[in-house]
């Protein structure tokens, strides 16, 4: 079966179960018990990996979206099928609204912007390195189009929906959007997350063993803080990494605290039934068991004593 045709397939499961649980297509405002006659922004997540893994009323709010904020637009038939039909798309950008970020990060993203440019001078452009540069392209010029057209939609009385994945609020990218639409007072449609759906794969309780804490990190660091990971290990905490940036430096960082048998675990692709796996090690092998071969960006990273 190819992708789009397993696309709608899934969509038409969800639509299905939509329809059996409300008998009939229910108005947005209905289902979500706003006043009627006004338009609302929506920030939904469509959760993580296989689209069957989007919750009903994900679909419920999107189905029902006049607008749709996306981060691929040009690409997005292939990801969601039919659900966009008829809808007006426009760039999401990444990272839009963190006006508290920028200056942290001016001198990194300019950087990575030459990087990108040359690059794509050279033609020597990759799939990752084409979706990076739209993503980043002009920023300020794509806020001033979602402030455009948010706030007309809105106050037209259309239902605008911003598209995220996973958790919105754990390191996602539009969350900006939120602070900047406040007065518009903005409805987070929740759906399932990378850590949820990891969790799943490894089948152990992460507050297990002798802990009862887990700590949710990124092992970049902010500016000023490059030995977070160091700090945190400390706790000997069960620890769940986002973002890696390089397991042999996770590693030395973590032995810092840690003994060298203590579990990791990677899992990567989570969500996606047929691509999803699990890398199971300590701290002492799992530099030697992974070898040269790269890992694929959708990762996390477990470490803690709950693996055992």
């Amino acid at each position: 079966m190819s992708e789009m045709k397993k696309t709608k397939a899934a969509f038409s499961a969800l639509a299905m179960l939509c329809a059996i649980g409300i008998g009939q297509v229910m108005p947005v405002h209905a289902h979500e018990g706003l006043p009627p006659g006004h338009g609302h922004l929506f920030l939904v997540s469509t959760g993580t990996g296989d689209l069957d893994n989007m919750t009903i009323r994900a679909h419920k709010v999107i189905t029902q979206a006049d607008i749709v904020f996306t981060m691929q637009p040009e690409g997005a038939d292939k990801r969601y099928g039919d659900l966009l039909k008829g809808k007006k798309l426009y760039p999401a950008g990444h990272g839009l609204f963190w006006k508290r970020d920028r200056a942290e990060n001016d001198n990194r993203k300019a950087d990575e912007k030459a990087e990108r440019a040359a690059k794509h001078a050279k033609g020597k452009e990759d799939d990752k390195d084409k979706d990076n540069r739209r993503r980043h392209e002009d920023p300020a010029k794509l806020e001033a189009q979602a402030r455009k057209v948010i706030r007309e939609a809105v106050g037209a009385g259309r239902n605008v929906v911003v598209l995220d994945n996973g958790d919105p609020l754990v390191y996602g990218p539009h969350s900006g959007y939120l602070k900047e639409f406040e007065d518009l007072k903005p409805i987070v449609v929740p759906g399932i997350s990378s850590f949820n759906a990891a969790n799943a794969a490894l089948q152990r309780g992460v507050i297990g063993g002798d802990g009862r804490a887990v700590i949710l990190t990124s092992s970049k660091g902010g500016a000023g803080n490059s030995d977070h990971v160091k700090k945190l290990a400390e706790s000997r905490s069960s620890m769940v990494f986002f973002m890696n940036r390089s397991i042999p430096e996770l590693v030395a960082e973590l032995k810092t605290s840690y003994p060298g048998d203590t579990p990791i675990a990677i899992v990567a692709d989570a969500g996606f039934r047929k691509e999803e796996k699990v890398i199971k090690a300590t701290l002492d092998t799992i530099v030697g068991q992974l070898g040269p071969d790269k890992l694929p960006f959708a990762h996390l990273v477990y470490v803690g004593d709950f693996l055992r």
